[in-house]
């Protein structure tokens, strides 16, 4: 299938944030759109990491509206990087830019990688449309501000690998039990953090949790 893919810039609060964008296909009756959010911009994270343009490119291919963006002060994004306040803020535009535009979109999953998967679940409760998250290696330990918001009555499905050196795979358990249902976990062994060449293997697991849930 020959994808439609866009550079696009959406209006956030404090400016143009720089977006791609693959089009649903024609042919596929697909009212879903995804959303991939990348890792912290401090420690490097851009909408081109691989495990995000993994994920953004499967979706896309099987027909998805899929859209991968940088946060704040990233790339060509305006802005300039905080704690993650901000960042909401240009999840919350993109969102609303899905769901308004000409796309034909009635819902939305959030995927989310390290930072992305602190912000991407911290804005689920804003949005009856958001049909559940993925949070791959969310980072306990790392603002836990946001956990809380994690806590929502929706699906979802926490990904990390057994030798994630941001969260200790005890840490990652333990908060996962608080987690309300309806929730899954996947445990990938031999895994650190940034999924070095492991990226591909994250797309099956996925894929299959979101047929299970949302088809």
């Amino acid at each position: 299938m020959k994808i439609d893919e866009q550079k696009i810039h959406i209006k956030g609060l404090v400016g143009n944030i720089e977006a791609q964008l693959i089009k649903s296909h024609p042919n596929q009756n697909n009212d879903i759109g995804i959303i991939v959010c990348h890792p912290h911009p401090q420690y490097g994270g851009t909408m081109a990491f691989p495990v995000v343009r993994t994920l953004y490119k499967t979706f896309g291919n099987l027909g998805y509206l899929s859209v991968r963006f940088n946060f704040r002060g990233v790339g060509n994004s305006e802005g300039i990087s905080g704690d993650g306040t901000g960042e909401r803020d240009d999840l919350i535009s993109v969102c609303k830019f899905v769901l308004n535009g000409n796309f034909g979109i009635k819902s939305l999953l959030i995927i989310g990688y390290s930072f992305g998967a602190t912000i991407g679940a911290s804005i689920v409760s804003l949005f009856t449309e958001i049909l559940g998250y993925v949070a791959i290696s969310y980072p306990f330990s790392f603002i836990p501000q946001f956990i809380p918001h994690a806590h929502v009555n929706k699906p979802k499905f926490f990904i990390i690998g057994d030798r994630d050196d941001f969260t200790t795979l005890d840490v990652f358990q333990k908060e996962y039990s608080k987690m309300p249902e309806p929730k899954d976990i996947k445990i990938f062994p031999d895994v650190d953090h940034f999924w070095s060449g492991s990226e591909n293997i994250l797309t099956k697991p996925i894929i299959n949790w979101f047929n299970n849930n949302f088809k």
